[in-house]
């Protein structure tokens, strides 16, 4: 039946007020906590979908009552999303314009005329009817599973209470295992070794780098169609997962998440994921070309001329950061609005090659500002120095959760950071050595004191 909501608009990170709608790099950027590209939708609370009986991306037309204008009735598919109050749907306001270049034009649905126009003021909040109009819609999300399924090794976090008794709290720090035997040969790393650290206390998830990745390394966009078949190709990506709290235990296994009553007591962490750039990298042992390769430097490499496509290296990788081209998203019409025009052409990096149809490519720790970095320290005749080469994700983002550097030199700045007591790699327990050490997240929450 008819049930009267709180609409609540807001501005979307990527597009804003709309004025970003014509950049398909903010399209095709996920939102940062539903995960969706190409599209805004109405949130709702788990609680309130199952009462009414709603499943996610169902159509529903939100009716305002006038003063909001004649045009105030819209049909718009909506999301499950843990957290949001009860009894209110959220909307992103700047999408469904209709006088937009080719990328913006007619993406999702314009709730402008929701706003009313009080005292010189936009009231962002208006109380709207809401009744199912049948049809489902199918939104191009990056992620939809949104837990770590009680796995420790994944996303690690710890209270400031905990912290405090033990700096090394959930890192393992005391768990540490005896190393395990190997059957691979070491590499031998002489000059540089290239790791990264990262800091989940600092992420806050919004998406900066993916955007400043794709900008840096040609990234192609591939549209709605192709994100649904889960074919997007960022190098980078930010994983978000929810734990919800019951009687003061952090519940992350979807079984249990079911037979919860609250779904509202949701805590989120978001986690950066690229590629790891292991030293005992599972996908260059299954390559029967040896397009993936180790560097003396410690980085995963890729010759794409060699890649033949059989996939098997993203088979065989553990950390899923390794994207196929499908199609020759350069080349293609399909997919002319994105990227493909003359002036868009005027976008690409000339430092990075665009890969074609049947390769296989993933992060490079941006081998050409490296290589870049040591041919401007040898052209000034001095040794390379810590902080003369940044990634484009560590640039960018903007709490500084990203430092990248060389673990040969003990002074340089990403070695200090994973001698942190916090300090985890994901995946440990694979044995593959991952080059990017990650920060367990600290909360400082208040515990009330039994």
């Amino acid at each position: 039946g008819d049930k009267q909501y709180e609409v609540q608009l807001y501005q979307s990170i990527a597009l804003r007020a709309g004025k970003r709608a014509n950049n398909p790099w903010l399209q095709e950027l996920p939102d940062p906590v539903s995960k969706v590209t190409w599209d805004n939708f109405a949130a709702m609370s788990p609680t309130d979908m199952k009462n009414q009986g709603y499943v996610q991306g169902d159509l529903i037309t939100i009716d305002v009552p006038p003063p909001a204008g004649p045009a105030s009735s819209l049909a718009v598919p909506i999301l499950v999303q843990p957290g949001q109050t009860q009894g209110t749907i959220s909307i992103a306001l700047g999408y469904g314009r209709t006088e937009a270049g080719p990328v913006g034009l007619n993406v999702g649905k314009n709730v402008y005329p929701f706003l009313n126009f009080v005292n010189g003021t936009f009231q962002l909040a208006t109380v709207a009817k809401i009744s199912k109009t049948g049809g489902n819609y199918i939104f191009a999300q990056t992620q939809t599973h949104n837990s770590i399924e009680g796995r420790n090794s994944i996303m690690r976090e710890t209270t400031f209470k905990e912290y405090v008794k033990d700096p090394s709290s959930n890192s393992g720090g005391s768990l540490k295992h005896k190393p395990y035997e190997s059957l691979w040969d070491e590499y031998q790393r002489p000059v540089y070794d290239w790791v990264m650290a990262i800091d989940l206390n600092a992420c806050t998830g919004c998406g900066a780098c993916v955007v400043a990745c794709s900008a840096e390394n040609n990234i192609p966009v591939v549209g709605r169609d192709e994100v649904r078949r889960r074919r997007e190709m960022h190098w980078i990506r930010i994983d978000r997962y929810y734990s919800f709290n019951e009687d003061g235990k952090s519940i992350t296994e979807e079984k249990e998440i079911e037979d919860l009553k609250d779904l509202d007591n949701v805590a989120v962490v978001y986690q950066p994921m690229l590629c790891q750039h292991c030293d005992h990298a599972p996908c260059e042992t299954v390559c029967p070309v040896l397009a993936t390769v180790h560097s003396s430097e410690g980085i995963n490499h890729m010759a794409y001329n060699r890649c033949v496509g059989t996939r098997y290296c993203a088979n065989n990788c553990p950390y899923k950061v390794r994207r196929f081209n499908w199609f020759n998203y350069w080349n293609d019409s399909r997919f002319e609005n994105y990227m493909q025009e003359q002036h868009t052409q005027l976008v690409l990096n000339p430092d990075v090659t665009t890969r074609f149809r049947g390769v296989m490519e993933k992060c490079s720790m941006c081998v050409q500002r490296i290589q870049a970095g040591k041919l401007q320290a040898k052209l000034e005749n001095r040794p390379y120095k810590d902080g003369d080469v940044k990634m484009a994700c560590q640039q960018t983002c903007t709490a500084n959760a990203i430092i990248f550097g060389n673990a040969n030199d003990p002074g340089s700045e990403v070695s200090k950071a994973l001698k942190s007591e916090r300090t985890y790699y994901v995946l440990e327990e694979l044995n593959v050595k991952p080059g990017i050490g990650y920060q367990v997240k600290v909360r400082n929450i208040n515990e009330l004191e039994a």
